[in-house]
């Protein structure tokens, strides 16, 4: 699930975002600017009632911006991501955007929340 869902979220920032570099894993060294960082940082399981479970996926998303007024760039790129992506593909409903400037980068975090039943 995390894989697809990571996925998912890559393939919608290309959609939207063009044809920037979009990594995955965090960067060592080599750094192509514009690009973006997804992470899932945190994957929390809880029982429902029944055959049902709700996972909650905690989400990372870095932006580092190439223009040299790079808070505008950060600031116009937030903007995008809270109106583009309020669910993640049509399927996962995506909550509480935030985002700030950390060293000159944008971190962008928000939860997406799964319910799952069990199927036999």
């Amino acid at each position: 699930m995390v894989a697809n869902l990571k996925s998912l979220i890559v393939q919608q920032i290309k959609a939207v975002f063009g044809p920037l570099k979009v990594y995955d894993e965090p960067i060592k060294q080599g750094l192509t600017t514009p690009a973006f960082l997804v992470l899932i940082f945190n994957n929390e399981h809880e029982r429902q009632l029944g055959k049902s479970s709700k996972r909650t996926y905690s989400v990372n998303v870095t932006y580092f911006p190439n223009t040299a007024d790079k808070r505008g760039e950060c600031d116009q790129v937030l903007e995008t991501f809270q109106d583009e992506f309020r669910y993640i593909y049509n399927r996962y409903h995506v909550h509480k955007v935030e985002g700030e400037v950390v060293d000159e980068a944008l971190v962008i975090t928000f939860s997406v929340k799964v319910l799952l039943k069990e199927v036999k």
